[in-house]
């Protein structure tokens, strides 16, 4: 097709004014306009040709305009305003390259409740971070995925905070998050206990991390891999054999320790308790179970070395334990995690009370 406009194509869009015809002469009255060959007279009669087409009542011919002016400059703001007015198929080309949209513009999309719509803002190259904080507090999570995948996007850190705060559950995100080039190192450590082992080696692989967060998600991966094996044991021979393997090899943390009873793996957290503790796993379940002596268990607790700081954990998996009368080999596990949070948000461990830091520090390991 030749790019230029000439008397032919005129006496051929007079003749037979199909859309083929009116959308290959927007093509080639836009290119014309970018060429910056026009001015004067000949501009303003370019822009009303727009004028005319940008109302045709064939949709085709419509996405014909919007594809060829989507990379045009300084465009006339009423025809800005009727292409990213139009049907989706127009307009999201548009509002997704056009350079020139106001700030007026992008809210007024972003407002209109049109999901296509403000997924096209959400995938604009070097998107405001004024921009992409009023998507964190106004859109819906497919906007906001989008969002967070825009690798140009400029997103500040207190504007994650309010993503992660208003999806914390949301996988996508999380996903797009880990796989962004740059991630704050805050928000990192924020994620990290709800991540999945891929995300967290990816994290690992990709990212200049501090050392000691590296460090800590390398230990969780370990964690989290170990007690996948114990899920696969059922006889206390074989809990005590990996727990034997274990203390040997020194790796037998007081983390690992109290994320198995978080996740409901009891024979684990016992006989991990029999070896740390050097105690016999009789009178180590008695111990345990003993509704009136909380003292003894953190007796024991102290004994095998497991942090103060992690009592509540540990205090919160037990009670749950006995309320719900948990069967680890029938239950999910990842169902009674959620279980010992709700109880470590709501009442604490003993009636003691947890600062903000604690409950993070808690949840953290647990997941």
């Amino acid at each position: 097709m030749n790019n230029k406009l000439n008397k032919e194509d005129i006496v051929t869009l007079n003749q037979n004014p199909n859309a083929v015809n009116k959308s290959i002469t927007a093509q080639k009255v836009s290119a014309l306009y970018k060429s910056g060959e026009l001015s004067g007279r000949a501009l303003d009669l370019a822009e009303d040709i727009f004028r005319i087409l940008v109302k045709d009542i064939e949709v085709k011919v419509r996405e014909a305009l919007s594809e060829s002016l989507k990379t045009c400059t300084s465009l006339p703001q009423d025809l800005v305003r009727e292409l990213i007015n139009d049907v989706d198929s127009v307009s999201m080309p548009f509002i997704k390259y056009y350079a020139d949209l106001s700030q007026e513009d992008i809210i007024s999309i972003i407002d209109s409740q049109n999901l296509n719509k403000q997924k096209a803002v959400a995938m604009r190259t070097g998107l405001d971070e004024n921009i992409s904080h009023y998507i964190a507090q106004t859109c819906s999570e497919d906007v906001i995925g989008v969002l967070v995948s825009n690798e140009s996007a400029k997103i500040k850190e207190n504007t994650y905070d309010i993503i992660i705060d208003r999806f914390p559950q949301s996988e996508t995100i999380k996903k797009n998050m880990v796989y962004r080039s740059e991630l704050p190192v805050s928000i990192i450590e924020k994620i990290l206990h709800s991540l999945s082992d891929e995300l967290l080696r990816h994290l690992v692989l990709t990212h200049n991390l501090p050392n000691d967060v590296a460090c800590d998600i390398v230990e969780q991966v370990k964690e989290k891999t170990t007690l996948k094996i114990s899920e696969e044991y059922s006889s206390d021979k074989k809990i005590e054999e990996l727990i034997h393997e274990l203390y040997t090899s020194n790796r037998l943390t007081a983390s690992l320790v109290v994320r198995s009873i978080c996740m409901g793996d009891l024979k684990f957290f016992e006989y991990a308790l029999v070896y740390l503790s050097n105690t016999p796993i009789m009178e180590v379940r008695k111990i345990l179970f003993n509704n009136n002596m909380d003292f003894m268990v953190r007796n024991l607790l102290r004994k095998a070395y497991i942090p103060k700081s992690m009592f509540p954990a540990v205090f919160s998996a037990l009670k749950v334990i006995k309320d719900i009368r948990f069967d680890y080999k029938k239950n999910d596990s990842r169902t009674f995690a959620h279980k010992v949070i709700e109880r470590i948000l709501s009442y604490g461990s003993a009636g003691e009370d947890l600062s903000e830091d604690d409950v993070n520090y808690l949840v953290s390991k647990i997941y």
